[in-house]
């Protein structure tokens, strides 16, 4: 770790050209020029963070998360984005501030179990070659360290609907292209464990939970995790702004009768 000031800079990321006629922007070795209208936003995306173009297959199945994670109703950040509309904000500072509303209760989960499922895998070296059996240890470990803890396995259950129904197709379409791994199989005895200490009861696996799964056997890094869910939804609070200032909306707020004050009252005169 070293301390730098604000003239000492260094990326491997992007370049800006602009010098004996040349004008071009490199991405990670390639010029922007020539991928643009040949590769997709998601290949584009895997590049960013990983420095390579993608597979085919990995490509589509990172195309598949970000169509799976771009909507799911009036949650939590699409109502900021529309509550900001209400009271005359810029599309920017509405969605940025749906985008903030994102942490470890509410759309950061995903990010908890990808840090979970690679503190268990990584010291076993290559995942490719991980065993079912060192798969149903590391699930064990999971679920029994979210029990002894209190807490929850992150990633999984969901209030809106009985079984989320975009997971099961996820993984459907990582068998389908090939980036099935060993972090999509632990996610899924991560389900079946669960279903087994709550006595057949399950607790299906969620967007967040699929998403790190399919991340993690896509090659990112568990620390980008968020990041795929936050840029699919940004379009998500982005048409909710867009939709509440057609609807004229002025000031969406509670009315008092729906607050309970539960402070002291002054006393009588």
């Amino acid at each position: 770790m070293s301390t730098r000031d604000m003239t000492q800079w260094e990326t491997a990321i992007c370049k800006v050209v602009s010098q004996d006629g040349e004008e071009e922007i490199v991405v990670r070795g390639h010029r922007l020029s020539e991928l643009v209208g040949r590769i997709s936003f998601a290949e584009a995306m895997f590049l960013m963070l990983q420095g390579c173009l993608p597979a085919p297959g990995q490509a589509r199945v990172l195309e598949a998360l970000l169509v799976a994670s771009i909507e799911h109703g009036i949650a939590p950040p699409s109502m900021i984005s529309r509550c900001f509309a209400s009271y005359g904000t810029s599309i920017q500072a509405a969605v940025g501030s749906g985008i903030a509303a994102f942490g470890d209760r509410m759309g950061g989960l995903g990010e908890q179990l990808a840090r979970l499922m690679t503190d268990r895998l990584a010291p076993l070296g290559d995942p490719a070659a991980i065993g079912e059996d060192l798969l149903r240890v590391a699930a064990r470990a999971i679920v029994d360290g979210a029990r002894q803890g209190g807490g929850r396995v992150p990633g999984y259950g969901i209030p809106l609907h009985g079984a989320d129904p975009r997971a099961p197709r996820l993984l459907a379409v990582a068998r389908e292209h090939g980036t099935f791994g060993a972090y999509c199989r632990l996610a899924e005895l991560i389900e079946a464990e669960l279903a087994a200490v709550r006595g057949g009861k399950a607790v299906p696996m969620n967007l967040d939970g699929v998403g790190a799964a399919l991340a993690l056997d896509l090659g990112f890094d568990w620390r980008a995790t968020r990041l795929f869910l936050l840029t699919a939804r940004s379009v998500s609070m982005g048409a909710h702004f867009l939709e509440e200032q057609a609807q004229d909306t002025t000031w969406r707020h509670l009315r008092a009768d729906q607050v309970t004050y539960v402070g002291a009252e002054p006393e009588q005169r």
